[in-house]
């Protein structure tokens, strides 16, 4: 009976001696500053023991233990100083060295071309220091303060191949550097050092005067893809001129060289790098050449559309002869566009070809000299049973401007048959493989002016024929034509000649060939037979109309 009376006092004291144990207090020890110092207190956190030593605490600082911690008796509390600084530098930038090949110098012969300067970053650097002692250098931008030059030197290339006499001016491009020659195949001579025409665009006006080309730009997604650029071909020397024109895909003189026609294009993150506006625009050259800071003037001839599929790839144009339409190909459609009405004629609709991958097949063009009649290769229904967009075959037609008449005129060429139509008739690759052009090396055939009478150019022997797409460009009389053949000019004549090697270095490629004559001589037309139902041609070539073309 006495335990019950007790038992209840002795709980209750035992729990207020416990409680006065707590409220006791207890040495602690604070590391701090290159320091210690013991404390006593009866904080019950470590965020209060602090607050009781008088310890601060700044943004960055590290404490061990957690602040929310409890503390005990004996406890070390360790604060770490943590700062962060901001150093910038300025730190040199190497040139580059970069070797240009010039046939013009004799082999092993170099030349510095530019002088090499070096640039400078302005570099940023975070600081993390503890305890007064650096522990991390952390690089956090690095921006160009001065861009270095690179130093080019060329190295002679110059061969040992029979000089071939020239009539007119040709260009060709060669390691991303424009190059001309006149007279003779040995006087030629680089119009542009820095290696970065991205051959978009290059183009001789009619005169052989003047060259259009297009440059690349870096930057990021605001930035155009490229920019025009012209060039005097005929002064020595002469600096290239920019434009105000950028982002394009396509660029072309004017047949009496007073206009330039250009389609555009925006810069995207995704393959392929660009969506084209399917636009098409035209400037004077000579408002190009004195802009100031104010807007050339432009006039629209096609808004930008999205129409037809692939869209994002580009429209392929090409300029009629007389100056008055514009041929333009999309990857399922070619037709025609008259300049001044903005009036459109679609020629032919098929399949388009799936490619299956981040490119797109697009028609290349080629009008007759007379403007009538235009030269294209045209997607071919299925050889087996495969769909549509899956026919591998691919077939020459010459079709009428006005969409009067429509011939195939030879079948399986491949897809990059690439014609090229002058006054003495078509010239056109043949695939070596038809049902596999893609990859397909091809021999040159020449097709008389109606599309009969076809016949091998190149290869005669057992050489393998010419990379896809051909590439070829007829001389001023139509009687020769430069071609390339593992990245070298060649030249031929329609007889069938052996054709005489221009380049040696293995990097040539996009001919042009200009009259060199004035604008208005170089833009004579001549006359071209008519194409009619009645026409003449092989066994093969049939007249059909639009509905025959799937």
């Amino acid at each position: 009976m006495r335990l019950k009376v007790f038992l209840p006092a002795v709980l209750g004291l035992a729990l207020l001696a416990l409680v006065g144990c707590q409220d006791q207090p207890q040495q602690l020890f604070i590391e701090v500053d290159h320091g210690r110092q013991a404390v006593t207190t009866d904080a019950a956190t470590v965020r209060d023991a602090l607050d009781v030593a008088g310890v601060s605490l700044n943004p960055l600082d590290r404490v061990s233990p957690d602040l929310y911690v409890e503390t005990e008796a004996g406890m070390v509390i360790v604060v770490t100083r943590v700062e962060e600084q901001f150093e910038t530098t300025r730190v040199l930038v190497p040139f580059e060295r970069k070797t240009v090949t010039n046939e013009a110098l004799p082999t092993g012969e170099t030349r510095l071309i530019q002088l090499g300067v070096n640039g400078e970053d302005e570099i940023t650097h975070r600081i993390t220091i503890e305890d007064g002692a650096e522990l991390e250098r952390t690089q956090v931008s690095r921006v160009p303060v001065i861009e270095p030059v690179d130093e080019i030197i060329a190295v002679g290339a110059q061969d040992q191949l029979e000089p071939a006499p020239v009539e007119g001016t040709i260009a060709y491009l060669s390691a991303g550097n424009a190059w001309v020659m006149r007279d003779t195949s040995t006087a030629r001579r680089p119009l542009t050092t820095e290696g970065d025409l991205d051959s978009r665009v290059f183009e001789l006006s009619p005169d052989g005067r003047w060259l259009l080309y297009s440059r690349r730009l870096e930057g990021d997604i605001e930035a155009p893809i490229n920019q025009l650029w012209m060039v005097n071909t005929t002064i020595v020397g002469e600096k290239s001129i920019s434009t105000p024109i950028q982002g394009v895909l396509y660029a072309e003189w004017s047949p009496d060289g007073d206009q330039i026609a250009y389609s555009t294009a925006e810069r995207t993150p995704s393959a392929p790098g660009w969506r084209a506006n399917n636009d098409l625009w035209l400037v004077r050259p000579g408002d190009v050449l004195t802009y100031s800071q104010e807007s050339i003037t432009t006039t629209q001839v096609i808004s930008p559309s999205t129409a037809g599929v692939y869209s994002w790839w580009g429209t392929t144009f090409e300029w009629s002869p007389d100056g008055r339409q514009v041929a333009y190909a999309r990857p399922d459609q070619i037709g025609v566009v008259d300049i001044i009405s903005q009036t459109d004629v679609v020629l032919v609709d098929f399949a388009a070809y799936q490619t299956y991958s981040e490119w797109v097949w697009v028609p290349s063009l080629a009008w007759s000299p007379d403007s009538r009649y235009l030269a294209a290769a045209v997607h071919a229904p299925p050889v087996n049973n495969e769909a549509l967009q899956d026919s591998p075959a691919f077939d020459l037609w010459f079709l009428a401007a006005d969409g009067s008449v429509k011939a195939r005129i030879a079948d399986q060429v491949g897809m990059w048959t690439s014609p090229a139509w002058g006054t003495e008739g078509v010239v056109y690759g043949q695939a070596v493989n038809p049902l596999r052009s893609v990859d397909s090396r091809y021999a040159l055939y020449l097709r008389d002016r109606d599309g009969s009478n076809s016949r091998q150019l190149f290869p005669a022997a057992e050489e393998p024929g010419v990379e896809p797409p051909p590439q070829v460009a007829w001389s001023p009389n139509g009687k020769k034509f430069i071609f390339v053949y593992n990245g070298n000019l060649y030249l031929a004549d329609i007889e069938g000649a052996p054709p005489r090697q221009l380049t040696s270095n293995n990097q040539s490629g996009q001919p042009r060939w200009a009259a060199g004559r004035t604008v208005r001589e170089a833009v004579e037309l001549r006359s071209t037979p008519t194409i009619t139902s009645t026409t003449s041609v092989t066994a093969s070539d049939v007249l059909t109309r639009t509905s025959d073309i799937q």
